[in-house]
């Protein structure tokens, strides 16, 4: 009797053993980590049912040459099940926490559930309608409009789910296939999928990402360990959704150590079309002789930024503004083609500039140079459902060897240098000058950097450093110039910038900040305040380094301020200061959260946030290291301590 091993099917087997067990053959084919397990075909049920004693020896059998841990999830798989017409979702019997004794009872449970008249009536329903069941009823194992369905059973490890979700690779209510929504429920999916327990919900537009539901049982923690693994579960979804060419409901689970498990992927079989519109897009280069050109868009951050560098001959990567309008079709008179530099240039970055923001979201896509035009008819479809004009800039993403940050305080500028990209994002260390308006060190703190990003096909990917990032003194005196010229034009101006691999440095961006430019009393004072509550720490550093780059490079970012209560103060720990925990924090009432950081930069993305919305900051690498989860603590910046706490002491946030 040939009884299957769910690695070996494939889409073709699924009119023997169904679609489920099918779709997971070919989720273990694409190298995801499906649990193992074998299926009992619908075709042999039918004898095995009746020899019970016999079933149990067999499926012990089957059990230890499969080397299956226990628990077991026994579940059924029909023909036409998780089809690309029908989904028959719920239809049918899954049964969780099965034991060896009671293996071959649950086995039957589930091959008799196709018997049972929900199960009928939805067949009869779907053949009359005309939409399921054709080619799978082709092949033998299909029903007749409302006769019991032939089922197959799949016996596999149960997964202990600390976490379950459903991933919808596409939005199921408009269609969009640049939207993914997924829903998270603590435990068992069946919570979840039984309408029993409201998710955790996460809407990932563009790449980016935003809560959009975070109900009364999910805590501060739990909402920053699920953003942890957005990169992860996007991945995956995309890795479904490409393989079947098509958008998918993918049903996993997270266990307490954060492996992210699939365990079943159907087609979305409701999903509207997405409507597709044409649009003549002209190209018009950010320079000063094209200023006419640009008209209103001159005062955006990243035209002003260039206009700016070349008016004070300070070199900038390229940049383009895109404008959108509709057409019937045709490329239309004022469309202009591709320009050769911005089709060529190695990676590109696009965001939307006008209007600002897409639902109140930032709207941003990276853009490597082989996927140019998908890329940017991607994001032109995603703003063109909701505006029939608008405006994009493209801008040129130059290598650096190194990149770093600075800033003007009083008469001094403090320089913060590392490795790689993303040095403002918080995820690597950085060595930091203090110099004289002119560009002299009167201070430095060289630190050694274990740990780069690069950017390659259009990816982050962390490198080993090993070495202590330096700046010459030219570099530096450059610097206190790109310095200089900003303060002319803002008012507390912070300086991104780039050096190449022949060390020449180039401006990346000009971030005004809301806080007074006064010098910081010590530089582990990220932020000054006062704050006590529950300690939470934060140990998923990978994915939270690899979130924080996602954020930067495809957010669909909330500006929106935090309305959650200050009935849970937390002081976080970080072991530096990811990007991604920006949205931790604007989730949050600002009064009832502080951080501790083991290493940060003062003037990383993070810590301009912090200072801006008045979030109490230290760097203390101690405190880090031997503070316990759940204890209660108080940061306190003008001591620069962080201690316990009495209880009774608990839960007052933000103090005097």
């Amino acid at each position: 009797m040939n009884i299957p091993a769910l690695s070996s099917l494939r889409a073709t087997d699924s009119g023997r053993v169904g679609g489920k067990a099918a779709g997971l053959g070919e989720l273990l084919a694409i190298g995801l980590p499906v649990p193992p397990g074998f299926v009992l075909p619908a075709g042999a049920l039918s004898s095995l049912l009746s020899d019970r004693d016999g079933l149990a020896r067999l499926l012990a059998s089957l059990v230890e040459e499969h080397g299956l841990r226990r628990p077991f999830a026994v579940r059924s798989s029909a023909a036409a099940e998780d089809g690309p017409h029908a989904s028959y979702a719920g239809q049918f019997v899954t049964e969780l926490g099965v034991g060896i004794q009671n293996l071959a009872a649950a086995v039957e449970r589930c091959a008799r559930s196709g018997e049972s008249d929900r199960a009928a009536y939805y067949t009869g329903r779907v053949k009359a309608d005309g939409s399921g069941g054709g080619t799978e009823a082709a092949s033998g194992d299909g029903a007749a409009a409302g006769e019991p369905v032939p089922i197959s059973v799949i016996v596999q490890e149960q997964v202990p789910a600390d976490l379950s979700g459903v991933l919808f690779t596409a939005d199921p209510l408009t269609g969009d296939r640049e939207s993914y929504l997924l829903d998270v429920v603590p435990g068992a999916g069946s919570a979840l999928v039984g309408g029993e327990t409201e998710p955790l919900s996460v809407r990932l537009s563009g790449d980016g990402m935003r809560t959009v539901n975070r109900p009364d049982w999910c805590d501060a923690a739990l909402e920053t360990r699920v953003l942890g693994l957005i990169a992860e579960i996007r991945s995956l979804g995309k890795a479904v959704t490409d393989h079947r060419a098509a958008p998918q409901d993918i049903e996993l689970c997270v266990t307490a150590d954060n492996a992210v498990i699939p365990v079943q992927a159907r087609p979305i079989t409701s999903l509207p079309a997405p409507a597709h519109r044409d649009f003549a897009l002209r190209f018009v280069p950010v320079t000063s002789a094209d200023r006419a050109e640009l008209g209103g868009l001159t005062g955006l951050d990243k035209v002003r930024l260039r206009l700016i560098a070349e008016e004070n001959d300070l070199a900038v990567g390229r940049a383009w503004i895109v404008r959108a309008r509709p057409t019937a079709g045709s490329a239309g008179p004022d469309a202009s083609p591709l320009p050769p530099a911005l089709r060529d240039a190695p990676q590109v970055s696009f965001v939307l500039q006008d209007p600002a923001r897409l639902s109140g979201s930032i709207v941003r896509r990276f853009s490597a140079a082989g996927t140019r035009r998908q890329d940017l008819d991607g994001i032109v479809q995603l703003v063109g459902a909701a505006h029939d004009e608008f405006a994009l800039i493209a801008t040129e993403v130059r290598s650096a060897v190194q990149s770093g940050v600075a800033r003007r305080f009083g008469d001094r500028v403090l320089v913060e240098i590392g490795f790689g990209a993303f040095v403002p994002k918080g995820v690597v260390t950085t060595s930091q000058y203090v110099c004289t308006l002119d560009g002299k060190v009167v201070q430095r703190e060289l630190t050694l950097q274990e740990r780069a990003f690069v950017i390659e096909d259009g990816q982050p990917r962390s490198v080993v450093a090993g070495r202590t990032p330096e700046l010459s003194d030219r570099q530096i005196e450059e610097v206190c110039r790109a310095v200089a010229v900003a303060g002319a034009y803002y008012q507390q101006p912070s300086v991104e910038f780039g050096v190449t691999s022949d060390g020449s440095f180039f401006l990346i961006d000009f971030v005004d900040e809301d806080t007074e430019g006064a010098a910081p009393e010590a530089l582990n004072v990220i932020a000054p305040g006062r704050v006590s509550g529950r300690v939470i720490r934060i140990d998923d550093d990978h994915d939270l380094l690899m979130e924080s780059l996602d954020f930067h490079f495809h957010t669909d970012r909330s500006d929106a301020a935090g309305s959650r209560p200050a009935d849970d103060p937390v002081v976080v720990l970080a072991r530096l200061p990811y990007l991604s925990l920006e949205r931790f924090i604007r989730a949050r009432d600002p009064r009832s959260v502080g951080f501790v950081f083991r290493n940060c930069s003062y003037l990383s993305h993070l810590s301009i946030v912090l200072r801006e919305l008045g979030v109490p900051a230290l760097v203390d690498a101690e405190a880090f290291d031997t503070l316990a989860a759940d204890s209660v603590v108080l940061l306190d910046s003008a001591s620069q301590t962080v201690g316990p706490v009495a209880p009774r002491q608990a839960g007052q946030g933000r103090t005097p």
